[in-house]
Order: structure tokens, then sequence, then C-alpha cells
């Protein structure tokens, strides 16, 4: 099953795409979109929400760190990562998955690319300084986990080339 979210500014135009695609696939018609892919979707009534509050939560919680004090910036601008540091080693496979988890933040979260792009450098032998880094990533999103993004319908976009 494949979900697909149709949005419009009128009820007319969104039918049309609706019957276009009924010839081709079977579909039904579910409801208004409250959650998709763990993306939860918040409708004003003009405007359009997105949040990955609960998934923050559950990830807080998934690893121990619902209590963690929350910091200001995700890494230490001193610090300086690379694959040839003097701590030891550690086990990849959990390393490896938080680093997965947290990439899919950037979907609403599109400014912490470039941390997770740099700690995701040493998923193949991970070291005690880039969990510990991982851990500080956490705790930033613990003080940052109530933001989301808001899409106004009162917007007007122009493209000029």
């Amino acid at each position: 099953m494949d979900d697909l979210v149709i949005r419009g500014e009128h009820i007319a135009d969104i039918d049309h795409i609706k019957q276009l695609l009924s010839d081709r696939f079977k579909m039904k018609e579910i409801q208004e979109l409250h959650y998709i892919l763990r993306i939860e979707v918040i409708w004003t009534l003009d405007d359009i929400m997105i949040s990955q509050l609960h998934y923050i939560l559950n990830l807080l919680f998934r690893f121990g760190m619902t209590e963690c004090k929350p910091i200001a910036t995700p890494l230490d601008r001193n610090l300086k990562l690379d694959a040839d540091s003097d701590t030891e080693e550690c086990e990849p496979t959990n390393y490896r998955k938080l680093v997965r988890i947290l990439i899919y933040l950037t979907i609403t979260r599109p400014y912490l690319n470039y941390p997770i792009e740099l700690l995701s450098q040493f998923m193949q032998t991970p070291q005690n300084i880039h969990v510990d880094c991982v851990k500080r990533m956490l705790r930033y999103i613990s003080g940052i986990m109530d933001s989301a993004i808001l899409y106004k319908s009162a917007t007007q976009i122009r493209l000029k080339g």
C-alpha cells in the first residue's frame, strides 16, 4: 500500500487530479491528513504546519535521554573530528542506527544537515568521541523538539529565471 497526499487551493482541481489517478490506480479516500511517515501535519484555518515532535520524543525515550539537559548548539565549534582520534573504538551498530535516525530529522530541520553529515562520515569505525557528539546532538534536539515548519497559504512564491 502506498500513500498519496493531494493538496490544492480549489476542490475542483483536487477532484480532477483524483479522477485522473483513479483511472490508473485503485484508490480510496481516507480523511484529512494528520500523520504521514512519522511527520505530524497540523492544519489551521489557512496554514499547514509539519512537526516531528512525537518522533523526537520516541527517539529520546529509546536512547534513555528524556531527562537530558538541553544545549544551545549541535556540535562544539572547537571540536576537530577525524577517523584517527586517540579515543577507543566503539560498537558500530548502535552508532549507525542513531545516525540514520538523526538523518530523518532533517526533513523538518534542514539546518541539521551539516552536523549529521559530519557524524555520518565515521559510521564505518566510530570511536567514543563520535558517540559523544551524537549524544550532544540528542541534547541539542531535546531543546528544539517543539519547533516545526509553517507553510502559510498567504505567501506568494515567484520564480524568476
